[in-house]
């Protein structure tokens, strides 16, 4: 166990230093990250589409009275049941590439090499993460039901003070809002402490190679309070900047959508549209140029700051697991090195 101090200051800017160090890894990550969730992101939406298509068709045929309520209803339950198919299959290949995606941050974050040419996985490292996901799960659907458990025993020892007050309802009201409130917070407190001291599971089982979960209450031994004002201080930054950031590119989506308001105006100042005109307005406007390609643009540009905004998060847990293990700071040659063949480009040397 490591006896080094917790830098503050390094748990809460990890990840930045590490870009600092090899910029060219997190961009070579990042790119990957958005290709893949891209490509899934397409997969998924060329199997729901045409299901999507034929269910508003169905709609708008049923309303026209060209099929019969049977032949709707048929049309329309098939429709939905494939759309739930394909969500099921999307809904897969989005785990799956999650923990891909937390595999090579968490591998860059802790100094472990990086995979040669692409650093996204599905290996031992991402399949020992998915248990220490799987028992985050575990563990919070047992706080969920400890919580709803204490409130209920609060709930009902308030309401035993309560029924004791007799005549005086005042005194008993406060009695019965003052246990609620402590229970509340003490119940709070308890998840919060339970939440940081797992909170390096991920960072250690990647760094060590092995299946980590409760070392992680040894690793915030000593350090609680640093790391939970670290992971705070983590939360209020990136909730402004992305609130700033998210502001500027919602403008730019709102720019991008006038032409699809404009129509939709124009097209309410007349007759009540139907649901054919409506559907055909919209297919018509978001076929355009530019309306799609400014709202492809946003939504990457969208993405790249939740990956940026996750690798803040995450880096707190990451030094925290560097710093247990090697007694502070890693050595600079343990960080990622590139060769001359990687297409993000060899890493710089010294001298």
């Amino acid at each position: 166990m490591s006896d080094r101090k917790f830098d503050i200051g390094s748990g809460i800017f990890w990840f930045f230093k590490r870009f600092g160090e090899n910029p060219a890894g997190v961009l070579w990550i990042a790119l990957w990250q958005i290709l893949v969730g891209g490509a899934i992101v397409g997969l998924v939406l060329a199997f729901l589409l045409p299901s999507y298509q034929e269910f508003i068709t169905t709609i708008i045929e049923l309303e026209n009275g060209s099929v019969s309520d049977e032949e709707a209803a048929m049309g329309i339950l098939t429709a939905i049941f494939t759309l739930l198919a394909s969500a099921s299959w999307g809904a897969i290949l989005g785990i799956l590439a999650s923990l891909s995606f937390q595999g090579a941050w968490m591998r860059f974050l802790t100094r472990r090499p990086m995979a040669a040419v692409i650093p996204l996985r599905l290996g031992s490292d991402e399949f020992r993460l998915l248990g220490v996901n799987l028992l985050y799960i575990a563990v919070g659907i047992a706080m969920y039901i400890g919580v709803i458990m204490a409130l209920v025993t609060f709930g009902v020892a308030g309401g035993g003070m309560l029924a004791a007050s007799g005549d005086n309802s005042m005194a008993g009201g406060i009695g019965f809002g003052l246990v609620m409130f402590l229970g509340f917070l003490g119940v709070l407190l308890s998840v919060i402490f339970i939440a940081v001291k797992l909170s390096v599971a991920p960072a250690l089982t990647v760094h060590d190679s092995k299946f980590r979960f409760f070392e992680s209450w040894e690793a915030t031994d000593g350090v609680f309070f640093p790391t939970l004002l670290s992971y705070i201080i983590v939360l209020i930054l990136s909730l402004i900047f992305g609130s700033l950031l998210g502001f500027v590119l919602e403008l730019g989506f709102l720019g991008a959508m006038m032409p699809v308001i404009e129509e939709f105006t124009h097209l309410a100042q007349g007759a009540e549209p139907t649901v054919e005109e409506v559907f055909a307005t919209l297919q018509s406007t978001l076929s355009e140029p530019s309306v799609y390609i400014p709202m492809a643009i946003g939504g990457t540009l969208m993405y790249l700051l939740q990956i940026v905004l996750e690798g803040f998060w995450h880096g707190v847990g990451a030094y925290n697991a560097v710093r247990h293990r090697a007694g502070g700071e890693a050595p600079e040659e343990d960080a990622p090195v590139l060769g001359a063949d990687h297409p993000a480009g060899a890493s710089p040397s010294e001298g």
